[in-house]
Order: structure tokens, then C-alpha cells, then sequence
């Protein structure tokens, strides 16, 4: 199979239709074809020499396809959405948004192993009682678009529902100590 997948010229006979030739030429003849496969380049036949294939090429043979199908399989036993894996086989995706794949594949394919590792991490025999241990997916992975998350801050600001302090902090611009900010009422 390993010929098979590296070359792109099937197996096959070489048909002399001349003169019969004495055994060491014939050896010769198939030691530079093998010479030529092996460096995949062109080989040469004369006119009374004729290649037949007896088996199929690679193509033929549908190794790429058998590869992308694998790939494919693998993706729907991993949840994991085909083209994360180059799995493009049946993608029939038209348009999406990254972040709103993103949102789907973290709920769907790594929630359930997110959720176990933090879970085993916040036991208390692995970190001291009362603390417990997160992923950070929200500040780089989900991270919305720096304009759209002030929109929203502003918006939650004029309706009261946070003050400045706490916008700051949703941005990681805590005040760290300054009492120069002051609060919206």
C-alpha cells in the first residue's frame, strides 16, 4: 500500500511485442523501471514495449477520498466540527460567524471536558477549600469585538445596571486603588 499511496502509476507487466530478449536485458529493463518509479519520474519504453496496469492507481483506488472520509468520522466521534480537523468532506457550510462557531463548538464538543477538568481541579485536595478552578474562555477565545463589548457596557451603564467601577473591571481596567472614580448614580 505504501508503493501504492506514493506512486501515481499502478502496478502492472511490461509487454514486449518484438523479438524475444535474453534474460538479462529483460533484468535491465525492469531494474530502470523500478529506478524510474522509485524516483517517480517518466520512464521511457521503445516501440516494441508496452505498459499494461494490472491493478489501480491511487486515484483510482480512492485513497484520498478513504482519507477524507476517516478524517470525517473521526470528527463525528470527537464532536468536533470537520473543518477543525481539515475534515472538508460533506461541509456544506455557506456562512457563519466565527464567533458564533466558536460559541457552538465550546458548548458542544469541549463544555463537557472543560467542566470535568475544572471540576476535578476545584476538589479540595487539589486546591485549598473555597477556591474553585476556571477556564478563561470568555477573554480570548469568546471575545467579542472590543467595540460591540463597549456598546453593551454603555448600554448596561445608562440603564444602571452597573456602575463605572464594574465596567472598568469587565474591561480589566479595575482601578487598582484610584479614588479619583467615581460612581454613576
Amino acid at each position: 500500500m505504501r508503493v501504492a499511496t506514493s506512486t501515481p502509476m499502478p502496478s502492472g507487466v511490461i509487454k514486449n511485442t518484438g523479438a524475444d530478449l535474453p534474460s538479462a536485458e529483460v533484468q535491465g529493463i525492469l531494474a530502470a523501471w523500478k529506478s524510474a518509479r522509485e524516483q517517480r519520474s517518466t520512464a521511457y519504453l521503445t516501440s516494441t514495449l508496452d505498459y499494461q496496469p494490472t491493478s489501480f492507481s491511487p486515484k483510482d483506488m480512492m485513497f484520498v477520498d478513504a482519507v477524507q472520509a476517516t478524517c470525517t468520522q473521526i470528527a463525528r466521534m470527537m464532536n468536533v466540527p470537520a473543518y477543525y480537523i481539515s475534515a472538508d468532506q460533506n461541509n456544506s457550510m455557506t456562512y457563519s460567524n466565527v464567533q458564533d462557531e466558536r460559541k457552538q463548538f465550546l458548548a458542544l464538543s469541549l463544555a463537557p471536558y472543560i467542566n470535568a477538568i475544572q471540576d476535578r481541579l476545584s476538589m479540595d485536595d487539589v486546591t485549598a477549600r473555597g477556591n474553585i478552578v476556571k477556564f478563561d474562555v470568555d477573554s480570548a477565545f469568546l471575545r467579542v469585538d472590543p467595540m460591540e463589548r463597549l456598546n453593551v457596557i454603555e448600554k448596561m451603564l445608562s440603564l444602571g445596571l452597573i456602575t463605572i467601577d464594574q465596567a472598568m473591571e469587565m474591561e480589566d481596567l479595575t482601578p487598582n486603588g484610584n479614588t479619583d472614580v467615581t460612581s454613576v448614580q
